[in-house]
């Protein structure tokens, strides 16, 4: 008999993929219009992936550095300081890892001692407080306030002698929420006040519709503030888990160990095809970002004229929908929208208890399939 490790007990499967799998089973019997999973509905640029097939011919198919190839590591520094004014020495404070989840995960593993406690505003992408459970810390969830912003107001009541981290996501997934330079300002203070570590997870710092403020431009908290980024979001390269951690030296040191002993190094093809992808062009990466925009002014243009509210993105290509007009409990809400309208999506209550009467919604789909959508949230 199997005897499984108790901290197994303590996670639950992800709502999204459970759901994207029961979208396949019925899109046999059912046309099924699926808002659910995570992924850009566009391929990959021409010229990234002829880097990693160009990378592969040249025989680049051995390991690594393992904080990644020099150039990459380069490119994310430049990268940062183009765009954000930030410094990052390339190779003391930029790690290349596979995938920026991964990078979450050794995060958790390097700072986290059993009772820690992680702060989070809901709502919040659902792995986090798994990935906190796993490695023996306490999630510590803000609610939301009642459009679903983060309720900074609570923070710093929310901290106590055994808060060791806050974690932000900026955008959010799933709200699409994005922090203001202010409101980072506030978090930054209190952390430095509380001495706490602040993690910025960066993963759709490219699909914005405003201006955009990222963690790596507060200098002055280098010591404490560690900020994750990637490629499967901005270039369409989810399937390539690519992503990277940037921190000040002593931290990614310590990083660095857990990566050692965990992946050796991320793939080679597929940081060369990253770096190809931020030292190109960056035309895909805005021609992406003015579709999820044009998607989201469509949705939510046409969503007030059906029984539901949408809560307008300011960030990714996700968001929130109150479906309280179904009157169903708040972890049937995805299972009555798809049973209704044929419309697959995800239960906010997976992204805390604030969002219970939401479902989140991924506009990864075309203008004609998200009309069609609005078309059948109009009957009744």
């Amino acid at each position: 008999m199997q005897k499984f490790a108790q901290r197994l007990s303590l996670l639950k499967a992800s709502e999204s993929m459970a759901m994207a799998q029961k979208v396949k089973e019925l899109q046999k019997a059912m046309d099924i219009i699926d808002l659910t999973f995570g992924q850009p509905d566009f391929d990959t640029p021409e010229h990234i992936k002829q880097a990693a097939w160009k990378a592969i011919c040249e025989g680049k198919n051995g390991y690594t550095a393992s904080y990644g190839v020099v150039e990459l590591r380069q490119a994310i520094a430049e990268f940062y300081q183009q765009y954000y004014r930030a410094q990052y020495a390339p190779l003391k404070e930029v790690l290349v890892c596979p995938g920026a989840k991964q990078g979450i995960m050794y995060l958790m593993q390097a700072f986290l001692n059993p009772g820690d406690e992680v702060i989070l505003f809901e709502p919040c992408w659902l792995s986090y407080g798994d990935m906190i459970l796993l490695n023996e810390g306490v999630p510590k969830f803000i609610p939301a306030k009642a459009d679903l912003a983060p309720d900074l107001n609570r923070l710093e009541s929310s901290i106590s002698p055994k808060t060791k981290m806050i974690l932000i996501n900026n955008p959010v997934n799933p709200s699409g929420y994005v922090f203001s330079r202010k409101e980072l300002e506030y978090i930054v203070a209190l952390a430095v006040k509380h001495d706490l570590i602040i993690v910025s997870d960066e993963i759709y710092d490219r699909i914005v519709f405003m201006d955009f403020t990222s963690l790596s431009q507060f200098e002055n908290v280098r010591d404490r503030a560690i900020v994750v980024g990637g490629f499967s979001k901005n270039y369409a390269m989810t399937g390539w888990r690519i992503g990277y951690i940037l921190a000040a030296e002593p931290m990614i040191a310590k990083i660095g160990l857990i990566h050692q002993h965990t992946a050796t190094c991320a793939s080679s093809q597929s940081q060369y095809a990253a770096l190809a992808a931020l030292t190109g062009s960056q035309d895909s990466v805005s021609q992406m970002s003015r579709v999820y925009q044009s998607r989201r002014d469509l949705m939510g243009a046409g969503i007030g004229r059906t029984p539901f509210r949408l809560i307008k993105p300011e960030g990714t290509f996700y968001a929130m929908m109150d479906v309280s007009s179904l009157r169903a409990e708040p972890e049937k809400n995805s299972q009555e929208l798809l049973t209704r309208y044929g419309i697959a999506s995800v239960n906010g209550l997976s992204y805390g208890q604030s969002a219970g009467a939401y479902v989140r919604l991924s506009l990864t789909q075309g203008e004609a399939r998200l009309q069609e959508c609005l078309q059948r949230l109009s009957k009744n």
